[in-house]
């Protein structure tokens, strides 16, 4: 049985758009890492199949990939933990799944990057010059260089900055998490474009229309550190954190993505609500 859809991972950024590919009657196949971890909420869903391996230990995953597919969304990455693990998840698996779509007959190759690669700037467009900074950002850039051997598929990269949300382990959750616990935070950075995962879905979709390889950056509006916490523990009800906060400068120019992919942004306060109260 041919796939249309094999999206890496039913959690955070993906699981909203397993939910929505299901709902528009397509074809969907996911990853989960073992079967104690597949929801009651996925079982019995018409047009829904599945298969178990881990992305950040396994670098052969065809055993738990279905024969065909004609979108491959890959949405699965690991933000931080050993290095050898985040490498894995993010680059090797990367390689992995491309070597397997060239076999497959893949036709759209979509992956989620992050914004991190360019390391620092305002309003940064998909044209920036790259400088990741940290370990998570230099093993998504890698993936990156990786995709440009292929030509077997179109590629289409979405470079996501800061995504936060239900499920999504990334440096704005981290950030929500020390607040409701009142953890103490140093952070690099002074001002961030962050995006809400839901946000991403809709992009996801279209951009299996755009023709050719492309590139967008997706992200929200431009947002200090200091008012993003102070916004998050308004939403929290939670006072108190200890941050010290950095001075590094990192938001994206996200014209290109609502002009073509009807990218929108939800309000940072309604966002962080769902977020921690969800």
């Amino acid at each position: 049985m041919e796939i249309a859809n094999l999206v890496t991972s039913p959690f955070g950024i993906g699981e909203k758009l397993v939910l929505e590919l299901l709902k528009r009657g397509e074809t969907v196949y996911t990853v989960f890492p073992s079967p104690k971890d597949v929801p009651m909420s996925y079982l019995g869903k018409v047009n829904f199949k599945y298969g178990f391996t881990r992305f950040d230990q396994d670098v052969n995953p065809e055993k738990a990939l279905p024969r065909k597919a004609i979108n491959l969304f890959h949405v699965y990455e690991a933000y931080a933990g050993p290095f050898m693990k985040v490498y894995t998840a993010n680059t090797t698996a990367t390689l992995a799944l491309m070597e397997w779509a060239k076999k497959s007959g893949v036709n759209k190759f979509i992956l989620i990057s992050t914004g991190e690669i360019y390391g620092q700037g305002r309003n940064l467009t998909d044209t920036a010059p790259f400088n990741p900074r940290n370990f998570y950002a230099n093993t998504k850039f890698q993936a990156e260089l990786l995709t440009r051997f292929y030509r077997n598929f179109e590629i289409k990269i979405l470079r996501v900055f800061f995504p936060f949300g239900k499920g999504v382990d990334s440096y704005v959750n981290r950030l929500l998490m020390s607040i409701k616990t009142a953890a103490p935070v140093e952070t690099e950075y002074g001002v961030i474009s962050p995006t809400y995962a839901d946000d991403v879905t809709e992009p996801l979709l279209r951009i299996r229309e755009s023709k050719g390889n492309c590139i967008f950056n997706i992200c929200g509006r431009p947002i200090a550190i200091e008012e993003l916490v102070q916004k998050a523990e308004q939403a929290a009800n939670k006072s108190g954190s200890k941050i010290k906060y950095g001075k590094v400068e990192l938001t994206g120019d996200n014209q290109k993505a609502r002009d073509e992919l009807g990218y929108q942004a939800t309000l940072t306060e309604t966002a962080l609500t769902a977020t921690l109260t969800g």
